[in-house]
């Protein structure tokens, strides 16, 4: 049977980095969704009664809710754990708590969801916690609702102000479309503040936009590499390929993505400090199984 490779990762370096990888690859079988709805469900169909030979040997996404699949002992034993056959996560991630605790999750690179503002809205927000003020109800747009960033984002609101203080607050935002969609209408003002992967933070050149970092800082969306057992040599070359230092350049350089092998310099829009709001691998499954 062929073998299958799934990879989702933001929509701007998507269709380059799959053209990289099918150089290297030729005899395999690309599965790439072009939405978070479908990825979803192609979760599902796979997981629920998983067959070997029908699940794929490499996975990456930054979809939080396969951790709730793997929690099934039944997902659980086809998939590797990690040895130190792959580089070790960067000293300043470490830092930060973000390697992870799970042996069968390999972290590929990262993304921090950051905070864009119109630039004509008055006393703009500098923090997170600033969207509950009654000035911003109904005036705050974010990608659709399944999406990982404003999955993320619910996840992060509640963790800092608690479920009775987010609830109506939820209800007053608007959810809807794709990041593209997010810049042009805070662009043209229908709205006053966004949710951008960072990656998309090059998209407001000329626009009536700015982006932040909050102070409480960026969620960050690890993108997670998962291996099959008995993966064929063709798809373990192309997970070594894909922490090599090429393509984590790629990664940094074009796409803005926090790469996660040391040797290659962070994006041009992270500081060195990298102000992330992160608590560890066990915060963050309560994220997928909730």
């Amino acid at each position: 049977m062929q073998a299958k490779i799934f990879i989702f990762v933001p929509i701007n370096i998507g269709r380059n980095l799959e053209s990289l990888l099918k150089r290297k690859a030729p005899n395999t079988e690309f599965i790439t969704p072009s939405s978070s709805s479908e990825e979803l469900k192609y979760f599902a169909d796979i997981f629920d009664k998983p067959v070997e030979e029908e699940l794929p040997e490499l996975i990456v996404t930054l979809q939080p809710e396969i951790l709730k699949y793997f929690e099934k002992e039944e997902v659980r034993k086809h998939y590797v754990d990690f040895t130190s056959d792959l580089p070790e996560l960067r000293p300043d991630l470490k830092e930060k708590n973000l390697d992870s605790s799970m042996a069968f999750v390999k972290p590929l690179l990262y993304t921090p969801i950051i905070m864009m503002v119109n630039k004509d809205v008055k006393n703009p927000p500098k923090s997170w916690k600033e969207l509950l003020e009654p000035r911003f109800n109904g005036r705050i747009l974010a990608p659709d609702s399944q999406t990982p960033v404003s999955e993320a984002f619910n996840f992060l609101m509640k963790d800092i102000a608690g479920d009775k203080n987010t609830d109506a607050f939820f209800n007053s935002m608007k959810y809807s479309g794709l990041p593209f969609d997010v810049i042009t209408g805070v662009n043209k003002g229908f709205y006053d503040v966004g949710l951008l992967p960072l990656p998309f933070a090059r998209y407001n050149m000329g626009k009536n936009l700015e982006t932040l970092i909050p102070e409480e800082g960026a969620i960050v969306l690890p993108e997670m590499m998962f291996i099959r057992k008995g993966a064929s040599p063709e798809t373990l070359e192309v997970a070594k390929d894909l922490f090599g230092k090429n393509i984590q350049r790629f990664f940094s350089q074009l796409g803005a993505l926090i790469p996660v092998i040391e040797e290659i310099p962070l994006p041009v829009e992270v500081k060195k400090d990298m102000n992330f709001y992160w608590k560890g691998w066990e915060w963050y499954k309560n994220l997928a199984i909730k």
